[in-house]
């Protein structure tokens, strides 16, 4: 009878039971068949009539036909549970005797401790929820071999219970290869990423996805720098987006504290203008078992998220049931179109259709056979296909069951991760634990200049990199050894490739089955040659600066130009091995050696002062400003003897000189040159400080003479001119009084003998005025002027001052006011000092003060540490283009023969330097035409 008839709801329960059994095994044995064959009909004679023999007999039937061991599993209608049937096979596949009574509980003794408690959850959710149930479990066969089986079953609700109709498939060969697969490509490195030119995911390796703890369908799409947030502004930001710029590989070392791990990270440029990441982790690693924990999570992640196509077809119907995710899989909006559609649009090449009919009839069906499908919309895919033959019960039907997994995704990520284990630049392979090469990079045999043949089943230690000798050989036996014993190894060690010999970071990383053995090695080799020979350049660089940098302190110290040439050819002795060492130095038009140091002299002749006009290599290095290195002596246009040097260097001492170094052959370092430059920095540092300090000591001695000279001056003008000034004042002023006695009509001098009297005595005392005040600038300004720190009460002052001046100021017809502080305004202050700033300001605001004017003066504390002193007048103002400048010796306003108002111009600036040193400040606030205020702020 056909499984179809009438659509019977419990052959088709059976169908999707058998399917979904099938579908478990990404390499096991699934069925699917577009294609049919004739198969011969085998019938079981019922042992008795009745429902229950028939059904037993179809049972029986299917047991013989189906990829797998079919079974019922009874649920009671108070929970017991029980198997109601089970096929022969499980003799077979389990080693167990198909004997439903205590079958569940002999099955469940035989499932690994460490896993029977999940595989028990799972029983009883999908007896509690009476829904599909599906369950990947390892299973320890009684004769000891451990096998993995994929379960599922449907449900089929009775009126006293449930019964269970299932399968059980054998995936322990797809388990296998997975793990096989798995470990050849993606324990290159612990973890691969690719993003793209958006910085978004497009590749996650299963190691990525265990290191970040999240899943890739959960990455993908999303911007490492939205899941990485805290990689901003770090070095792994600074190198990504340089790698995505400059399109050059990197490699470096680098903390993530989000993690708190040390990462050896390779960043590599893509084609699609993204980059590719491999990282390293450097720090300790984790324990064996959480590396077998991770491990078991990322395969049971694998099984989990696999989504498979279900079907079955007659050679007659073509398909004649497919599931929803069959359906999806092609394309197809419903079942009703799929089924409609031409078996042969499935496949992307129609022809291998036919291929496939002829290895199914050759094989027996189809195990896990990668094809290139397609869809409805022209669109194609990758998937695995299976197919099994299943007999009708009643032998009048063929069917083809058969399941399809779609790997289109997982085949790119392989093709990439292939890509990267072959491209990277580092030498990677693979390895049995006994040292047996699996496999090898390209990178690893185009160095070697090697085909696969040659090392693929050879020892390492015979492949051509290895041959550098026996104790290299031998220490690498000892690392291979202590791999096979779970020790990660790392050295530095040197592999031969077919021109040169490289020196590597050579490491061998140990890969571990469930148990805990190692079952695979992966040495690595990066070559570090370049870095070796850079690490060993910068010490000799770094040696050469050191002996540079204390050879100099001496030449730094030196006091005399005389014996600037022989300490820096002292310098060049200690840090260079040039053959000629010689340094020179200018005097007038000429070039005067002064230090020569060769290897052999005595093939050269000896060194003579040049003209600077000569064509040498020190004139052309001089007239430069920088060094100038001469390929070839004979390039220069000179008569001398360079004997068998070849390659000269001149370096300018500045304009005092040169420095000329030579050899033999080749040309000069960079790093040598540059350090002969700071060389003669350090020369025309030292000989500029000489001849500043020579210029120093003159000018020094001219000053010198030159205060002498004013002292002089000064002690004369207080002598020579005070003493006969006071003279004529005082006769002066004797003459006044004189003439004032006398009646001056009687006597016949009234008018003109009188004015002179009063001239002489004026100008007499305007003369002493200016002597003073000129004699006060001067001490102020020679640091001779001292201070007393005594207190004084400047209200007193002035009050004092203003009561001096008051009469001045009546004559000239000005109100001179004095603002009262409405108490004592006491301050550390010299008492002269003071007077003499209140005096010299009143008296300046009365010169400018017109008559009928007024002149204010007050003085008030401004707080607890500053007392204010104002002087504020209705006079001609100051303009503004003059302030600046009125604080300056001998300055006014208006100036020359024709000004409007006497005086010296030294009042003021003998204000401001007497503010300055009493530790104050004086600001001015004018209008022209209107007046002035000087405001002095004196500490108290």
């Amino acid at each position: 009878m056909n499984l179809f008839h009438a659509l019977d709801p419990t052959h088709v329960t059976y169908l999707l039971v058998f399917g979904a059994g099938a579908v478990g095994g990404l390499l096991g044995r699934m069925a699917f068949g577009f294609v049919g064959r004739p198969a011969e009909t085998r019938r079981r004679e019922a042992a008795s009539d009745g429902p229950q023999a028939a059904r037993n007999a179809r049972l029986e039937a299917l047991t013989e036909t189906m990829p797998g061991v079919p079974y019922e599993f009874r649920v009671g209608p108070d929970g017991e549970q029980s198997i109601a049937f089970i096929g022969d096979g499980a003799t077979e596949l389990l080693g167990l005797a198909p004997e439903p009574d205590g079958f569940y509980e002999r099955f469940v003794e035989h499932i690994p401790e460490s896993h029977r408690g999940a595989f028990l959850r799972s029983v009883e959710e999908a007896v509690t929820t009476r829904s599909h149930w599906r369950q990947e479990v390892p299973f320890d066969r009684p004769d000891g071999e451990r096998i993995w089986l994929l379960g599922s079953a449907e449900p089929d609700p009775q009126e006293k219970g449930a019964l269970f109709r299932g399968l059980l498939l054998n995936i322990t060969e797809r388990i296998e290869e997975e793990r096989r697969r798995e470990q050849v490509i993606r324990r290159v490195t612990d973890a691969i990423v690719e993003v793209d030119a958006e910085w978004c995911f497009t590749l996650v390796s299963d190691q990525a996805e265990a290191l970040y703890g999240m899943k890739e369908e959960h990455l993908l799409g999303r911007t490492l720098w939205d899941v990485f947030p805290r990689t901003k502004g770090t070095r792994f930001e600074e190198e990504y987006r340089r790698v995505m710029r400059s399109r050059e590989p990197v490699r470096f070392e680098e903390r993530f504290g989000g993690m708190g791990t040390w990462f050896d990270i390779q960043v590599y440029p893509n084609p699609d203008g993204g980059l590719a990441f491999y990282f390293d982790d450097v720090t300790k690693r984790k324990e064996r078992e959480e590396q077998l924990r991770e491990r078991e999570e990322l395969l049971r992640s694998i099984t989990e998220n696999v989504s498979e196509g279900i079907y079955r077809s007659t050679p007659e119907e073509g398909i004649v049931y497919a599931n929803s995710a069959f359906v999806e899989m092609f394309g197809y909006e419903s079942r009703d179109e799929l089924r409609a559609a031409d078996p042969s649009t499935f496949y992307a090449d129609p022809a291998e259709r036919e291929a496939l009919y002829r290895q199914e009839d050759e094989q027996g069906g189809l195990d896990g056979v990668e094809v290139q499908f397609q869809r409805n919309d022209g669109s194609t895919f990758t998937g695995l296909l299976s197919t099994q033959q299943v007999d009708a019960p009643e032998g009048n039907q063929v069917y083809n069951d058969g399941a399809v997994t779609d790997i289109t995704k997982r085949k790119r990520k392989a093709r990439r991760l292939e890509a990267v284990f072959n491209h990277t630049y580092q030498f990677t392979g693979l390895m049995e634990p006994d040292g047996t090469m699996i496999e090898a990079n390209d990178t690893a045999l185009q160095f070697g200049n090697l085909e696969r043949e040659d090392v693929v089943g050879k020892p390492l230690w015979e492949a051509r990199w290895a041959q550098t000798g026996p104790e290299s050989k031998r220490r690498l036996k000892n690392a291979i050894e202590r791999a096979a014993e779970g020790e990660f190894v790392r050295y530095e060690r040197p592999v031969l490739g077919r021109e040169e010999t490289r020196m590597t970071d050579f490491s061998i990383r140990p890969v571990t089955d469930e148990e805990g053995e190692v079952e695979l090695l992966v040495p690595e080799a990066r070559d570090i040659t370049e870095l070796k020979h850079r690490e060993q350049m910068l010490k000799s660089r770094r040696r050469k600066i050191e002996a540079l940098y204390r050879a100099t302190s001496g030449l730094l110290s030196v006091e005399t130009r005389d014996a600037v040439p022989g300490r820096i050819a002292e310098v060049l002795q200690e840090v260079f091995d040039f053959p000629l060492r010689h340094v020179g130095l200018v005097k007038g038009e000429m070039l005067v050696p002064k230090e020569t140091v060769g290897e052999d002299l005595s093939r050269m002749p000896e060194p003579k002062a040049q003209p600077l006009s000569e064509d040498l290599v020190a004139t052309r290095a001089i007239q430069a400003g920088e060094a100038v290195v001469v390929e070839s002596t004979g390039g220069l246009e000179n008569d001398l003897d360079y004997g068998t040097l070849s390659t000269l260097a001149g370096i300018p001492i500045g304009g005092h000189g040169a420095v000329v170094v030579g050899k033999e052959a080749g040309t000069f370092d960079a790093l040598d040159l540059r350090l002969l430059e700071v060389l003669g920095g350090y020369g025309t540092l030292v000989l500029g400080r000489l001849e500043r300090e020579k210029r120093l000591v003159q000018a020094r001695e001219e000053a010198e003479e030159a205060a002498q000279l004013k002292s002089a001056m000064l002690a004369n003008m207080s002598h020579e001119v005070r003493t006969p000034l006071m003279s004529m004042i005082g006769s002066a002023d004797l003459l006044r009084e004189d003439l004032r006695e006398v009646d001056l009509e009687e006597a016949g001098l009234e008018g003109e003998p009188a004015d002179m009297a009063e001239q002489i005595f004026r100008s007499g005392q305007r003369l002493r005025e200016t002597l003073d005040s000129v004699l006060e600038l001067s001490r102020l300004e020679s640091g001779a002027y001292t201070l007393d720190d005594d207190s004084a009460y400047l209200d007193v002052v002035v009050r004092e001052v203003a009561q001096e001046l008051n009469l001045r100021a009546h004559e000239k017809g000005i109100q001179l006011e004095v603002g009262s502080p409405g108490a004592s305004v006491e301050a550390g202050l010299d008492e002269t000092a003071v007077r003499r700033i209140v005096r010299n300001l009143v008296e300046n605001a009365i010169k400018f003060t017109p008559e009928g004017g007024k002149v204010q003066v007050r003085v008030e504390p401004e707080d607890e540490e500053t007392a204010l002193l104002a002087v504020e007048d209705t006079g001609v103002g100051i303009a503004e283009e003059a302030r600046e400048d009125i604080f300056d010796a001998f300055k006014q306003e208006s100036e020359g023969l024709g000004r409007e108002y006497e005086g010296s111009g030294l009042g003021l600036s003998i204000v401001d330097r007497l503010t300055t040193m009493l530790g104050g400040t004086i600001e001015v606030e004018s209008e022209k035409g209107t007046g002035t205020r000087f405001a002095v702020r004196l500490p108290r």
